[in-house]
């Protein structure tokens, strides 16, 4: 049977698609160490939960912790419970998640723009590269993402739909998605959503959908799934409803209570970057979609749906003063369908009808590829604290990389000439594909931001439950490492709120407190920053400890090395 008549099977093309952004999501999903402090923190709190059976009420090192809501935190439970923690594990949610978005991308396209729209549409949106790098990380803005982005499709579906009863149903599938979002994030999961409805519908004059919107079974289950978590927190501790939504959800918006702020442009070049390589497609399928003139504004809804899904959700991030990269994930599904759309309906052009987005991905990946090799020979960067360290290791990766990046440069300058639109297409994926691929294999060898080694080395030591403290800061991978909870000392971290409610005292302590501690005869550990110990000059009370692990960012003590298995042999000469 010939190939072609193979991918002209139903649903072939699909599966074959499906099956290789599933292999980009799952390669070497583990290789890299578990990141501090956002994957550390999002696993450790699961991995509290999975270990005292309390999942009401979240607990980080401890210490009640009420910024977020908790179905984040219940899904990475149940990948504990089913295979243990591993870093393979831990990110095995978020990229399930990144490859329903990407099927539900597709199935919209198809019903909406054809099955080569919907097909270029999920690829678009699996090679973008903050999209990407979330389907591998350790986080809750993927999963808010796709809820959200499920409950702005089911509603989509709803309206265009002529069935009254089918409608009814995408409705309701519109307010459990909704609810999930809430229950994954807090309130956005409903205001945007229903935002960018209200909009849509003032817009298209479309009011008749307001009923199906407020179905009452609609609104039913989305209580039904709301409701009882947030009553049974509220019931168990009496400022949690206050915590959990003036200041995590009120304050957080309006305020730089969480020193995030940033400029009302600080999302343009996020949205430039993280939309590589497809960047330069954004416009034609932005342009597209708008209509000719106000008169023509209802004659493709779904098109203005789109687009107004788009810049709501990111002129609502860029209004407010807390702002973090990951914030305007939920605008990509619906960037990647507009941009699929315009490159699918010039799909079969003899030439590259939309050369924006081809020079702009020449521009970037030939002068990216020329220009980190030139740069990784200067003795500045190689001089850098941060770089340096690393650059030996990673050069055999970082120069691999820099050849698919000029030559996918290449091949989009000459082979659209020849193969035309299609051309232009493959060569951008398979790029894409190659060099996000390529990235994480460094960020696998390179692992800045882990402490695992030296946490691992307490692990191997620590034979009866000894305090592990992690000193001057909280190493968030630390307790996940060693599967326990650690002693914080001289920092206070994110506990302010949560040592108010309980007695925190077995869980965060002063420097004074402490060294008593450290002075009793009891074994304990104690974990801190390489260049905490450098400012110490050899001086102090910790500095003259047993030093039983060190790496680029950690250094281990122990107060009496006698008590350790093997004794003071595992003491490492100073340097």
């Amino acid at each position: 049977m010939k190939l072609r008549e193979i991918l002209n099977r139903p649903g072939a093309l699909v599966l074959i698609a499906m099956v290789a952004i599933s292999a980009l999501f799952l390669f070497d999903l583990g290789g890299r160490w578990i990141a501090s402090p956002d994957e550390g923190r999002y696993i450790e709190i699961p991995r509290e939960m999975a270990e005292t059976g309390d999942y009401v009420l979240p607990r980080l090192n401890g210490i009640l912790y009420f910024e977020k809501p908790p179905l984040f935190y219940w899904m990475e439970a149940s990948a504990i419970k089913a295979f243990g923690i591993s870093e393979r594990s831990m990110r095995l949610w978020p990229a399930l998640l990144g490859l329903f978005g990407c099927l539900m991308t597709y199935g919209v396209g198809r019903r909406f723009y054809g099955r080569d729209a919907g097909l270029i549409a999920s690829g678009i949106l699996a090679t973008s590269l903050l999209y990407y790098g979330l389907a591998r990380f350790v986080i809750i803005d993927m999963a808010v993402s796709i809820l959200m982005s499920a409950a702005l499709f089911a509603f989509l579906l709803s309206a265009e739909e002529e069935d009254e009863r089918k409608a009814i149903w995408w409705a309701r599938g519109g307010h459990a998605a909704a609810a999930l979002a809430v229950l994954a994030k807090g309130l956005i999961g409903l205001v945007l959503p229903g935002l960018v409805g209200l909009v849509w519908i003032a817009l298209i004059g479309r009011w008749s959908f307001v009923r199906r919107a407020f179905a009452p079974t609609g609104i039913a289950v989305f209580l039904i799934i709301v409701v009882p978590w947030h009553a049974l927190a509220a019931m168990r501790n009496h400022d949690f409803l206050w915590f959990y939504f003036v200041h995590e959800q009120f304050l957080r918006y309006t305020t730089t209570i969480h020193r995030r702020g940033g400029s009302i442009a600080y999302f343009i070049p996020v949205l430039a970057a993280g939309f590589l390589p497809w960047t330069g497609y954004l416009w034609n399928g932005l342009k597209e979609a708008l209509p000719k003139s106000w008169a023509a504004r209802g004659e493709r809804p779904v098109d203005l749906f789109l687009f107004v899904w788009a810049v709501v959700i990111f002129c609502f991030f860029s209004v407010s003063d807390s702002k973090l990269p990951p914030y305007i994930l939920p605008i990509f599904p619906p960037l990647a369908l507009l941009a699929g759309r315009a490159i699918a309906s010039r799909l079969n052009a003899p030439r590259d009808e939309l050369p924006a987005g081809r020079w702009i991905f020449v521009g970037f990946f030939g002068l990216v590829g020329l220009a980190v090799p030139v740069a990784y020979r200067l003795a500045a960067v190689r001089g850098n604290e941060d770089i340096g360290p690393y650059m030996d290791v990673t050069a055999p990766y970082i120069y691999s990389l820099a050849v698919v990046f000029v030559v996918g440069a290449l091949a989009a300058i000459f082979l659209p000439q020849r193969f035309g639109q299609k051309a232009t297409v493959a060569v951008v994926f398979i790029t894409a594909t190659l060099a996000w691929s390529g990235v994480s294999l460094v960020s696998s060898v390179v692992n800045p931001n882990s402490i695992k080694s030296v946490a691992e080395t307490v692990k191997a030591l620590r034979q009866h439950g000894e305090t592990v403290a992690s000193y001057d800061t909280l190493f968030y991978d630390l307790p996940v490492y060693i599967g326990d909870k650690v002693l914080v000392v001289n920092n206070h971290a994110e506990f302010d709120f949560g040592m108010t409610q309980e007695d925190t005292s077995a869980y965060v302590m002063d420097d004074e407190t402490f060294s008593r501690k450290w002075d009793g005869a009891a074994l304990v550990f104690l974990v801190t920053r390489t260049r905490t110990v450098e400012s110490w000059a050899g001086k102090g009370r910790y500095a003259q400890s047993c030093v039983i692990a060190r790496s680029d960012r950690a250094v281990a003590f122990v107060n009496r090395p006698e008590l350790l298995p093997g004794g003071p042999a595992n003491c490492l000469a100073a340097n």
